[in-house]
């Protein structure tokens, strides 16, 4: 299968219970998101939230079809002089793949670890995928049942969507 480059639709909305050093954080503080070495966006910086910002910031990210996660970081400062506060890893597989259409909203919370790996609050935040450039668009085959093996008698049936795809 051609590799596929898919565009992140990033929002990074708030974090809640940060703590600086175990105290509740009254400075300013941002969020960047780390895709790879080539995909990195940053919020702006909140000055008022203390230790619940609120940025509400969305960046457009490409994804590289060999990411398995993406980072996200809470900073303390502002961005000539900051400290990593908290980090959450987001797996990719969390809002790619399963039953929902590519371009589906996830709202998604992570819990975020200091550099001690201990629990330093949540971030939240949202992520669509924008655009799928297929450098080789598979041809699909939609399965026909007859009408005569789909009648099973009335009962609550569970369905699974399902293609066949010819490469």
């Amino acid at each position: 299968m051609a590799p596929i480059s898919r565009t992140l639709e990033i929002t990074v909305i708030s974090a809640e219970d940060l703590h600086r050093r175990r105290k509740s954080m009254k400075k300013k503080s941002f969020a960047t998101v780390k895709i790879d070495s080539q995909n990195l966006g940053s919020t702006q910086i909140d000055d008022r939230g203390g230790s619940y910002p609120f940025w509400n910031n969305k960046m457009a990210l490409n994804l590289p079809s060999n990411v398995s996660f993406m980072t996200v970081y809470v900073h303390s400062g502002n961005f000539s002089r900051n400290e990593i506060v908290g980090t959450a890893n987001v797996p990719v597989s969390d809002f790619l793949g399963g039953f929902v259409p590519e371009s589906y909203l996830h709202f998604l919370s992570y819990r975020l670890r200091d550099v001690r790996g201990e629990r330093n609050g949540i971030v939240n935040i949202s992520v669509r995928v924008l655009a799928s450039d297929h450098t080789s668009t598979p041809q699909t085959r939609k399965v026909q049942i007859p009408a005569e093996k789909t009648n099973f008698g009335g009962g609550v049936a569970i369905g699974i969507p399902m293609e066949f795809i010819e490469y």
